[in-house]
């Protein structure tokens, strides 16, 4: 889903279906989205611990799998309810799927991070330029 420059600048927010039904998500202001987005990389760099994990330690294997499973699911799961904080969570657990729940983490994931692409989108600006200079 490609937000448009309105929908970018007016705050607009996301919908996103969960059990079947729609919800907005609106993106967070700056004062509250940095921390969530603290938590975000906590989650993702705690996966750097099993990069490298092999079957031939059971036990480790075993911690990583749950970790992988079990434990990365429920993060993204209070991750988006850390964002969506006005969503009714018990209604929405008791009624969606997980492939629900992941598209619309994939959804808050492109509003969280807008600065992340015009960061990419000014670094190949600059390249370009560079690259047309004698």
């Amino acid at each position: 889903m490609v937000r448009t420059e309105d929908e970018i600048t007016t705050k607009a927010p996301i919908a996103v279906t969960l059990g079947g039904e729609e919800y907005n998500v609106a993106p967070l202001v700056i004062a509250k989205s940095r921390p969530w987005r603290a938590k975000f990389s906590k989650a993702l760099g705690s996966l750097s611990q099993y990069s490298e994990t092999t079957a031939e330690d059971g036990e480790l294997f075993g911690e990583a799998i749950n970790a992988m499973l079990v434990g990365m699911p429920d993060q993204v799961i209070d991750l988006f309810f850390d964002y969506a904080t006005d969503l009714p969570r018990e209604k929405i657990e008791n009624a969606a799927t997980d492939t629900e729940m992941a598209k619309a983490f994939e959804q808050v994931i492109e509003i969280a991070f807008p600065l992340a692409g015009s960061m990419v989108g000014t670094m190949t600006k600059m390249g370009a330029k560079e690259k047309d200079s004698p």
